[in-house]
């Protein structure tokens, strides 16, 4: 797990210079971020379900798509070019499993990029030097950070840097920035329409697996990055921004939210009650498999049929549907 220290910084703003305190993920977060990546990974399963107690009679059948609007954005890309989308290979709130058991969600995006590429400032403010390979800038206004991981900075402690200036470059063996922005304690989803951008996601999320591990309903689901990833990381999933199921009988019941990811981190004393057991993170060339609880010990009486939405930042929506047996064709 990553730690957290206090900084009593000085931000500039436009009428005078006010001292702000930021509370920044620092330097023991490099340290367990590379524990996470790099260590050997769990005994791998393609599955999220187990064939007890209930038995699904078909995989996901996939009913319909609804794609998203377009959408506005408030800062551009940390690298260049700034007004072109790049590829993210680590989105908010996707698994983070340490070697040494621990568990948390990502707290910002993976901009897939090249060792040595050139990181800039999305807005100006004043930096933050939280390691020897993290940032922060605050920007001038109450309670906003950016965050800027697996960098080796250019710039100083208490530096004031402008918009799109140099903040360093992409240290060796990372392969990407670890960008977050958070604004009054909360890390927010750089992806949600009014951050990050142009973003243009042309693909809904896909449902792979519904079904029981236990007596748990479960699903198994995945996004997929737009532009893809290339290199090492290439095909790797991604959480869906929010995932949502109900059961369908002679009337469909009302929706019920499993997962939102839409606008914020979740904390991470929750991870065990939305991941399942069975979730590995994405490792080079070891794709992760992402289970999601939908309900704990659920147990339908007769056969049902249920359906499962998963749905982007973007705001496209796939809606699956699949058939399980209930307690009595079970024989519980």
């Amino acid at each position: 797990m990553y730690t957290s220290r206090t900084y009593s910084l000085r931000t500039a703003t436009a009428t005078a210079t006010a001292t702000a305190t930021v509370v920044v993920a620092v330097a023991g977060l490099a340290a367990w971020g590379a524990t996470a990546s790099h260590a050997a990974a769990p005994r791998r399963s393609t599955r999220c379900t187990t064939a007890a107690p209930f038995v699904t009679s078909a995989q996901p059948r996939l009913l319909r798509t609804t794609a998203g609007a377009a959408r506005r954005w408030s800062y551009d890309w940390p690298v260049k070019p700034f007004d072109r989308q790049h590829p993210v290979r680590g989105f908010l709130d996707d698994p983070r499993i340490g070697g040494h058991g621990g568990r948390a969600f990502h707290f910002g995006i993976d901009v897939a990029v090249p060792d040595g590429t050139a990181v800039y400032a999305v807005e100006g403010g004043t930096v933050s030097v939280t390691s020897k390979q993290a940032i922060a800038v605050v920007a001038p206004g109450p309670g906003r950070i950016f965050g800027y991981w697996h960098i080796v900075p250019v710039v100083k402690n208490h530096q004031l840097v402008a918009r799109h200036q140099l903040l360093g470059r992409v240290a060796a063996g990372w392969g990407h920035v670890h960008f977050a922005e958070r604004r009054d304690g909360v890390y927010l989803n750089p992806l949600r329409p009014g951050g990050l951008g142009p973003y243009v996601d042309r693909t809904a999320p896909t449902v792979d697996e519904i079904g029981f591990d236990g007596r748990s309903l479960v699903v198994r689901a995945h996004d997929t990055p737009d532009p893809k990833v290339a290199g090492a990381w290439a095909g790797e999933p991604v959480s869906p921004a929010l995932l949502r199921w109900r059961v369908v009988d002679r009337a469909a019941s009302a929706w019920r939210t499993a997962i939102d990811f839409r606008s914020a981190l979740i904390d991470s004393s929750r991870f065990a009650l939305v991941y399942t057991p069975r979730t590995r993170q994405n490792h080079a060339r070891q794709p992760g498999l992402l289970c999601y609880y939908l309900a704990r010990t659920w147990e339908p009486a007769s056969s049902v049929t249920i359906q499962v939405e998963a749905s982007d930042t973007q705001g496209n929506v796939a809606v699956y549907s699949v058939r399980v047996a209930g307690t009595s064709a079970a024989g519980l």
